[in-house]
């Protein structure tokens, strides 16, 4: 550059600055350093020179050069923001955060700060304040389909799905060829159980743009909810044959053979489940077991489950002691007990999935190790080696009888019920009802009530009593212990509950369990029928495709009435 040394520092910031839109970076990074030995708190050059490595990927250089623009210039708003995006690159979130804030109290009018945060609390899952900092930048620009479709996500998180849906609709009104707001309004219809909704919604999607892995495996988990399993698996293969690890679609192939009843084939690709990511494995150093004859082999069962699933897969732990000399069962901490009697043979530790692997050095030799989940591999293959147990779980007997002292009542009928399953990452909203609903239920002449239901219930509990004009009996904090919890489900005649854990546990001890499941059911139930394979005291209560909850619990109590009745007459 032959005039460089007849130009001012700001006609070389200027020069830098057009040479870095034109990807000329060396250029431009030489002018701008040019720049800055004319003047150097020359703000303007520190930012263009931020810039020009931050085009580079150079983000540490970029970050020097950024604070030295607000260092030198402290009003400097994009500068501010700029500096934020490259410590969130840099994997400084704090700092990141603490720079946005910066760039929206100079400048709170610009919807692009307040997306930056968002963004950030996005990443760290605080969905809480996502929400506000995207509310911020949609009221700065309400015509921007981008803020309110991100909006619409951290509400979806949040668990506020109808103004979730509002946002997406909004957001695709206005932007028709989003591929986003399309796809996440498919992703908030599938968690409140309207696939057939999710299903055109992901379509548009596809029409749109028909490479999105995450967009066809949407589609597919449209199909699966719609009952069309067929469909649905050949969906998830052709996912996979373009993206071989796509873990969404590997674990949920594996759920859709499961529900299509193809055992061998489910539980086979069940398997992946740890490559896949939909399960983090264990770093115990013992071989892995597979099904082979293990002689006087000590096996080690290794916990990687929730609750509910550890409780169904231990009806494989009565098939693995028939052909284990030996077995040491890891599990939830809280089923401990409970395991430690029922098996008896086998060395139960309680644990939490993230404790260390050092446990078992106090142990007799271990020489493999299982997942529990991966035991249904060996001994559910086909729907006849599914037992018809009465119950594999083994309450406390004096606590049973306990119980039943205390609960002793002159209803001819002990009734425990749970209203409330999953989370809000787990069809929460479509597996729950809420007990508000329950009234004519809780109206049935000749039952009584007991809550099992875990978390804060009190304020429930108080509305419904007066709603029905019955009350619930709430047994407080003893049935935050499952072997306490399991002492009551003893105690009681019949239990009605939605999808949880209390439905898991009564059908593992064998007692009759009325199950209430939405119109697409969670992989481990079948789509029809009132058979659960895995529990014989099980009856499914399934909600056909138009029914509402009102139907489907009118129905309940309507039953429950006339077995009340019946036990009265005899």
């Amino acid at each position: 550059m032959h005039d460089e040394p007849s130009m001012t520092a700001a006609e070389l910031q200027q020069k830098g600055a057009q040479l870095r839109h034109s990807a000329h970076y060396a250029q431009a990074e030489h002018c701008l350093l040019r720049a800055l030995e004319r003047e150097h708190d020359f703000a303007a050059a520190h930012f263009e020179l931020g810039l020009t490595y931050c085009d580079q990927q150079r983000f540490e250089d970029a970050a020097d050069y950024l604070e030295l623009a607000v260092h030198f210039a402290p009003h400097f708003a994009i500068a501010w923001l700029e500096l934020g995006a490259v410590l969130g690159r840099l994997g400084r979130p704090d700092a990141a955060l603490a720079a946005c804030e910066k760039a929206t109290a100079l400048e709170p009018r610009q919807s692009s700060g307040w997306m930056a945060m968002g963004s950030l609390h996005k990443a760290r899952e605080d969905w809480e304040r996502a929400v506000e900092c995207y509310r911020s930048a949609a009221a700065c620009a309400p015509k921007s389909a981008e803020a309110l479709c991100l909006l619409g996500y951290a509400l979806f998180k949040a668990g506020d799905y109808a103004e979730a849906r509002t946002q997406f609709d909004t957001a695709a009104q206005l932007s028709p060829d989003m591929v986003q707001a399309h796809h996440n309004l498919g992703l908030l219809l599938l968690e409140t159980g309207r696939p057939d909704e999710a299903l055109g919604r992901f379509k548009k999607a596809l029409s749109i743009n028909s490479d999105i892995s995450e967009t066809r495996t949407g589609l597919a988990h449209a199909l699966r909810d719609l009952g069309r399993l067929k469909e649905a698996i050949q969906q998830y293969d052709a996912v996979l044959s373009d993206d071989p690890d796509f873990c969404d679609a590997i674990i949920n192939r594996s759920h859709a053979l499961l529900m299509k009843g193809d055992f061998a084939a489910g539980w086979a690709a069940y398997e992946q489940r740890f490559t896949g990511g939909g399960q983090v494995g264990r770093s115990f150093r013992y071989s892995p077991w597979r099904g082979e004859p293990l002689g006087s082999k000590r096996v080690l069962v290794y916990a990687e489950q929730g609750l509910g699933d550890e409780i169904m897969f231990a009806s494989c732990v009565p098939d693995l002691l028939s052909v284990a000399g030996n077995c040491v069962i890891e599990c939830n901490t809280r089923l401990a007990p409970l395991f430690r009697r029922s098996f008896p043979s086998a060395h139960v530790h309680g644990g939490e999935k993230k404790d260390g692997q050092q446990w078992p050095a106090g142990l007799p030799s271990i020489d493999c190790q299982v997942a529990i989940g991966s035991l249904p591999n060996v001994f559910r293959r086909t729907s006849s080696n599914f037992p018809a147990h009465a119950g594999y779980l083994a309450a406390d007997a004096k606590r049973v009888e306990y119980w039943r002292a205390r609960l002793r009542s002159q209803a001819p009928l002990r009734v425990g019920i749970a209203w409330r399953g999953g989370t809000l990452r787990s069809r929460q909203f479509t597996r729950s009802i809420p007990l508000a609903l329950w009234t004519l239920v809780l109206r049935a002449q000749g039952a009584e009530f007991v809550a099992l239901q875990y978390g804060d219930i009190d304020a429930e509990l108080a509305a419904a009593n007066v709603e029905s004009a019955v009350g619930i009996t709430h047994l407080g904090k003893a049935i935050d212990s499952i072997d306490e919890l399991a002492a009551i489900i003893g105690a009681l005649d019949l239990v009605i509950s939605v999808d949880n854990t209390v439905a898991h546990l009564a059908g593992a001890l064998g007692k009759t369990v009325w199950t209430l499941l939405p119109r697409s059911p969670e992989w481990r139930y079948p789509r029809s029928g009132e058979a659960m394979p895995w529990y014989p005291s099980m009856r499914l209560i399934h909600r056909a495709q138009y029914e509402t909850w009102d139907a489907v619990l009118a129905r309940v109590a309507r039953e429950l009435a006339d077995i009340a009745q019946s036990k009265i007459s005899t």
